[in-house]
């Protein structure tokens, strides 16, 4: 290096004996590039030279490293003032050893009693290049959990640096039994390699068998030079029961003009039955919450209203099921879609203008039949509906053969296939309403779920399934209310006709649950 230096050194253009009389310094090179070095695994040790090129004894002092981090080191050299000779020069050495990714710079200084130019600076650059493991999250608190419930973390590691990351292992440290786990899923066992800004993902389950406070810690190993091993501290709770919270602030009261179009073929005899015979268990949930409707019945072959029963009605599930029986003499190219558009364009019949229409009021139309629609292609009625009731306001629903081959219903001790409800079910898909299935068990179920749909105020489902009954405890605010009914069917609680919360009350339901 010395003789690489001197050479350096005979080859410049620097001038010897310069100023008359006067000692003059000079630092060669005055710039050190140590270039890209593998962090942790190399060093580079340069030369610089302080040279006296004036004509009379040149005093100098140690050189210092006023800058930069301690990536940079001088030479062993004692501390002394120097003595160099006109023309003569002193060797000394500086050491780069970079610890992870990273770019670093610095200067040397070396002071003198040259009287023009009492000292000169050397620069210093130097790059290390290494692997730099990033891992989220470092701690997270899976909080409290059921016994034999799960709840997952994704944990991610990254290589930040320039050089592939090798995760060489993975660890764990548990308490016992171990219900903390880690699931590498698609991928194999560590060592895993991670290219430069690229990522792996794996989780970790916790699953309580006993009561109690959980804690777990895994340690990541890998070849990142300065930081090989990180930690990631995890702690659950294990619990009997886990106790959930939900809350909602009462929406305004429902307006709903509602029509049923009902299928007249001959078919349709048993359907129309258990219609009738099950619509109390719409009202149930319907009249819960204390909506304001009016709501009739017209049939796939005439467009002509069966009377309208509204919110002061007496009994109106008697009134709506003897409606609902319209019988089987109709056509048996049912065309409920143009009935309906049929009866609202007309002020005489259901339209604007007539006993039945609102113009405040939501539009409800639902359907039942066992075969699909005859009218002409459903799309062609949308821009009626759309220009009848602003955006939202209206909305279809359906009683129909399942999407999207049909179903196996039954006539008397007959069982045969219903067709699907085509035209129906796309008229509904159209404007995001709902449909149900005509060959269902329990109309029963189908028909509160309805209910509780158009109503929208007096029926809240619970998030969670299986709740612990004697747990749920209802507030208005804040006040404790047993006014309403708890359904396992529907998992919901409905409040009680006459009970139901008013617009802008703040309903919370508590309960706890022993499964997940």
């Amino acid at each position: 290096m010395l003789y690489i230096l001197l050479t350096l050194l005979a080859c410049s253009d620097i001038a010897i004996y310069g100023k008359p009389d006067s000692q003059k310094i000079i630092a060669f090179p005055n710039h050190i590039n140590f270039g890209h070095l593998i962090s942790g695994e190399e060093t580079a040790v340069e030369q610089f030279a302080i040279i006296n090129s004036g004509q009379v004894d040149l005093t100098i002092q140690n050189p210092v490293l006023v800058s930069g981090n301690n990536r940079f080191s001088l030479g062993d050299v004692p501390p002394q003032s120097w003595v160099i000779p006109p023309g003569e020069h002193v060797v000394f050495d500086v050491s780069y050893i970079p610890e992870t990714y990273e770019s670093n710079g610095g200067f040397i200084e070396v002071t003198s009693d040259d009287p023009d130019e009492p000292s000169v600076r050397i620069h210093l650059e130097g790059y290390g290049d290494a692997p730099v493991m990033s891992v989220e999250p470092d701690s997270f608190d899976y909080g409290l959990i059921s016994i034999g419930c799960d709840n997952e973390e994704r944990v991610t590691i990254r290589n930040e640096g320039n050089m592939p990351l090798v995760v060489e292992n993975l660890s764990q440290i548990v308490n016992n039994p171990v219900d903390i786990l880690m699931e590498f899923g698609s991928l194999p066992p560590p060592p895993w390699i991670i290219d430069p800004h690229g990522q792996i993902d794996f989780l970790v389950s916790y699953i309580p068998t006993d009561v109690g406070w959980d804690r777990s810690e895994i340690v990541i190993e890998s070849n990142d030079p300065r930081n090989p091993e990180q930690t990631i501290e995890q702690h659950g709770d294990g619990e009997v029961e886990q106790w959930h919270n939900q809350a909602y602030t009462q929406s305004e009261i429902s307006i709903l003009d509602i029509l049923w179009v009902i299928d007249d073929s001959g078919s349709m005899n048993p359907y129309q039955h258990l219609l009738a015979n099950q619509i109390s268990s719409f009202f149930q949930v319907f009249l819960a919450a204390a909506p304001d409707f009016h709501m009739s019945v017209i049939t796939t072959t005439s467009p002509y209203l069966h009377g309208i029963i509204n919110s002061v009605t007496p009994m109106p599930e008697i009134a709506l099921a003897n409606m609902v029986n319209v019988g089987i003499m109709g056509s048996g190219t049912e065309q409920g879609i143009e009935m309906a558009f049929q009866a609202l364009s007309n002020p005489t019949v259901a339209g604007p203008g007539s006993n039945f229409f609102r113009d405040e009021a939501s539009l409800i139309i639902i359907f039942v039949s066992d075969e699909k629609d005859w009218s002409a292609p459903w799309v062609t009625y949308t821009q009626f509906f759309d220009d009848i009731k602003p955006a939202g306001l209206f909305k279809p629903y359906a009683v129909i053969g399942d999407y999207p081959s049909g179903c196996q219903g039954m006539n008397g001790n007959r069982a045969f296939n219903i067709e699907f409800g085509a035209g129906y079910w796309d008229l509904v898909n159209y404007y995001s309403g709902k449909w149900y299935s005509i060959c269902a068990q329990d109309w029963g179920l189908q028909l509160q779920n309805l209910g509780a749909t158009l109503s929208n105020r007096a029926t809240y489902a619970l998030d969670y399934p299986d709740p612990i009954e004697d747990t749920i405890t209802v507030t208005i605010n804040g006040q404790v209310t047993n006014e309403w009914q708890y359904d396992p069917a529907t998992n919901a609680i409905t409040f009680n006709v006459g009970h139901v919360p008013e617009e802008g009350k703040t309903i919370e339901i508590d309960y706890a649950v022993w499964g997940c």
